[in-house]
């Protein structure tokens, strides 16, 4: 999943509310379902399939229920998010069982879907009554645990739009779709990297992605492919260093930040990356150097103007690193970052009010560490949430009747 042509990370808004998910299937030559991820019940009116691939925020309350109700007030912790950022990418990973008797090719479709709401949501807000004789210490003002009825008799009689008497059926739009084919068979399975330049974008892109979901090994794989795809394509060579950067490997990574500032010596980020390579070797001074080059490029790239507070706190230039971080919140007055820095650095300088002052705005911005025990309860209670909640995880097939669906079959 890549996001392109647009400036806000995917998807926008109100991230609890949405259903935005991802349908993959397989069917085999004669048209056989041989595999099916995301589809939706009741022949696209019920729930998505609980083992999708979701774009959305999975928030819960106080007692680990999830907020599913509109209930934003309720919120004590996230389970997970899944946004892609502009300009970025997503890879979701599938784990296919392909049965033996399935005749080749496998015609494999992948659909990027939408609805407006969720279809939990959609009933609540239409006919959601609690069931009787729960008792009251279910809702409070941090949690809802209750148990809802949707029966449409709940609906009121005035309720706005043209439909009355039945809970709406929100259409699924389909907003990205792409299909491949994939041989069956031992020789089939043989795979084998197509470099070419045409491709460059797309190796790219996995990296991204990978890179984003922790799996460095995979996107140092991927980018070594755009080099060799388009070797005069800077970004490639800065990508295989970022990998390795995050994975330590500092040394190994300094001719590929050469090698793309030999290619395009005004590409601003390399010189980030390249301040954390001599960061990492006690080259203060180089790195301070190489930082304030892109700072001068992205003046309110708050990111690199913390690392300048970095830097300069730790030698030991404390005055200079508050001029630096005062930048920063400019920029944004609820960095976590810049007000921590801000903390040692007032007391480097033995002035214990300003110091105070910027731990108590530290740990009123941070995240509340203890929330994460919350969502203990839902990981038990929901395999398929616990998965999608991991960073690098494989979504499997649904159970497909042995009255395999044809092409022709509804779905």
């Amino acid at each position: 999943m890549r996001t392109r042509k647009i400036g806000h990370s995917f998807p926008g808004g109100t991230l609890d509310a949405f259903d935005i998910w991802l349908e993959v299937e397989a069917r085999d030559a004669a048209g056989r379902l041989v595999f099916s991820s995301g589809s939706v019940a009741d022949q696209g009116r019920g729930p998505v399939d609980s083992g999708a691939h979701f774009y959305r925020s999975y928030q819960l309350d106080g007692a680990g229920n999830p907020i599913n109700k509109r209930n934003a007030w309720q919120a004590r912790s996230v389970l997970y998010v899944h946004q892609i950022p502009p300009g970025a990418a997503d890879v979701a990973h599938y784990r296919m069982r392909i049965p033996p008797d399935a005749q080749g090719p496998l015609t494999i479709t992948a659909r990027l879907n939408y609805r407006k709401f969720s279809y939990y949501y959609t009933q609540f807000s239409y006919a959601g009554v609690p069931k009787p004789g729960q008792p009251p210490s279910l809702l409070n003002a941090s949690f809802n645990g209750l148990e809802y009825s949707f029966d449409p008799a709940n609906i009121p009689a005035n309720v706005s739009g043209a439909i009355k008497g039945e809970i709406p059926v929100l259409p699924v739009v389909t907003l990205a779709q792409a299909q491949t084919i994939l041989g069956v068979g031992e020789a089939a399975m043989k795979w084998q990297p197509v470099v070419r330049k045409a491709g460059r974008e797309r190796w790219n892109d996995w990296g991204i992605g990978l890179l984003l979901q922790g799996d460095l090994k995979g996107a140092e794989y991927a980018f070594r492919r755009v080099t060799e795809a388009e070797p005069e394509y800077a970004d490639g060579w800065l990508n295989v260093a970022r990998a390795l950067i995050q994975e330590g490997e500092t040394d190994t990574a300094k001719p590929f930040l050469a090698r793309a500032l030999e290619i395009n010596h005004n590409l601003g980020r390399i010189y980030y990356f390249k301040a954390l390579v001599e960061k990492a070797d006690g080259n203060y001074d180089a790195a301070l150097e190489s930082l304030n080059h892109a700072a001068r490029l992205y003046p309110r790239d708050r990111v690199v103007l913390n690392q300048i507070g970095r830097i300069l706190f730790l030698k030991r230039r404390y005055r200079e690193a508050l001029e630096a971080l005062t930048r920063v919140a400019a920029v944004d007055p609820e960095d976590l970052q810049m007000h921590y820095l801000a903390m040692l650095c007032y007391r480097g300088l033995r002035m214990e009010d300003e110091a105070r002052r910027e731990q108590q705005l530290f740990e009123r911005f941070k995240a509340e560490e203890s929330s994460q025990s919350l969502t203990a309860k839902r990981r038990l209670l929901s395999p398929e949430e616990n998965n999608e909640r991991q960073s690098i995880h494989d979504h499997t097939s649904v159970e497909i009747s042995n009255r395999a669906l044809t092409a022709g079959s509804a779905q």
